[in-house]
């Protein structure tokens, strides 16, 4: 790895920050088990905690695999199997809303391809879910709902978009795999996560709140003016992202975007997928196990959906986007490079290849702007 070429990240971030793109940021780069570039800019700090939203998803596909490594988990299996609520899906399409024909499976949760959506209003049951969405906050937190596993059944009363397994559509699929999780291991999902993966992997920073006595280290939160410049955050864009309440213990659990973590945990957590499963003699899981998480999943019917900006290029499954095609994704990366990113632009990658791993952490409503993610990946490839 070439030091001096890697010191471009630097100007590229600083760049950012000068045209006011861009304040607090952390990025780590680690190339064969060592750490070769680490950089904090002002406010941020090295033990800064971010909230990580979808980057939530990659643990919570390493605890499925947890379960599944230990037969308690058939990705065959029905969800409804675990949350009886989803044995009545129903799903809107341009004929109208009609009961589902094909039971949503767990692999379907996995992969994105259960037809859930989030909150929205694209189409209707986007619609459907941001009412049933309200519907669950407020009754949670009125006692209606009672745990992670109740609010999971309520979302099967929001419209799936598609026929489960007949597309993909990125939405609330890793959080009803949380609810699975607590099915199965009769804990809170918190409890397992910390118990299976947070502490092996000396992650104790990593959780669904911030611990009071480290609420100081909270990244500041920023959204973009109308120039595109990025100034603090008010209290209607924390609401907005839920992050009003971080020392607060969360209404849900969510499987799919509700961790807070620091850089340097999510580097034990990155170290792990590197060494196929294992972390300083520890093993969360087998290497044939790993290989069959991060490998592609999406059908060609499937496939045909996935159209994300960040994931040209790329294949899916298992909550990770998989590079398949560099020419596509215009990146000097390797074929099978892994990795996800986050609703506040927080990024991450892992290399089997060259045996690297590069972490991201930012916190601005709107996330990546994917332009500065490609320059970031170009630099660091670009050193090897």
């Amino acid at each position: 790895m070439n030091i001096r070429k890697l010191g471009r990240l630097d100007t590229l971030i600083e760049n950012q920050r000068e045209k006011g793109k861009l304040q607090g940021a952390t990025i780590v780069v680690e190339h064969k088990g060592k750490r070769v570039y680490e950089n904090h800019y002002e406010p941020d700090r090295e033990d800064s905690i971010y909230r990580i939203f979808s980057m939530t998803k990659p643990i919570t596909a390493v605890a499925a695999m947890i379960l599944y490594e230990r037969g308690e988990l058939d990705l065959m299996s029905k969800v409804s199997d675990y949350l009886p609520a989803f044995a009545d899906c129903k799903v809107a399409s341009p004929e109208g809303i009609t009961r589902a024909r094909n039971p949503i499976t767990i692999k379907d949760l996995l992969n994105m391809t259960s037809g859930i959506v989030y909150s929205g209003d694209f189409g209707e049951a986007e619609r459907s879910m941001t009412k049933i969405y309200k519907e669950a906050k407020t009754q949670r937190k009125s006692g209606i709902l009672k745990s992670n596993v109740d609010v999971c059944n309520k979302l099967a009363e929001g419209y799936l978009a598609f026929e489960p397994g007949c597309g993909y559509r990125y939405g609330h699929s890793a959080d009803i795999m949380g609810g699975v999780i607590e099915v199965i291991t009769g804990k809170k999902y918190s409890e397992f996560l910390k118990k299976e993966i947070f502490t092996p992997l000396n992650m104790e920073d990593t959780g669904f709140y911030i611990d009071e006595s480290k609420a100081f280290r909270q990244a500041v939160l920023y959204r973009r003016d109308k120039t595109g410049r990025v100034v603090r955050a008010e209290d209607d864009v924390r609401q907005r992202m839920e992050m009003e309440n971080p020392t607060s213990l969360p209404w849900f659990e969510k499987g799919g975007d509700g961790l807070y973590s620091t850089a340097n945990d999510y580097a034990h957590f990155a170290q792990m997928l590197l060494n196929k499963g294992s972390y300083h003699g520890k093993e969360l899981i087998g290497k044939k196990t790993f290989d069959y998480m991060t490998s592609p999943q999406l059908t060609a019917q499937q496939f045909d959906a996935f159209d994300l900006e960040s994931c040209i290029g790329y294949n899916y499954g298992n909550y990770f986007r998989i590079l398949t095609d560099p020419s596509l994704a215009t990146s000097n990366g390797s074929i099978g490079e892994y990795g996800w990113d986050g609703m506040a632009g927080t990024y991450f990658f892992v290399d089997p290849t060259e045996e690297l791993i590069v972490i991201y952490m930012q916190q601005i409503e709107g996330g990546c702007d994917y332009s500065f993610i490609r320059g970031i990946r170009q630099i660091v490839y670009g050193a090897i």
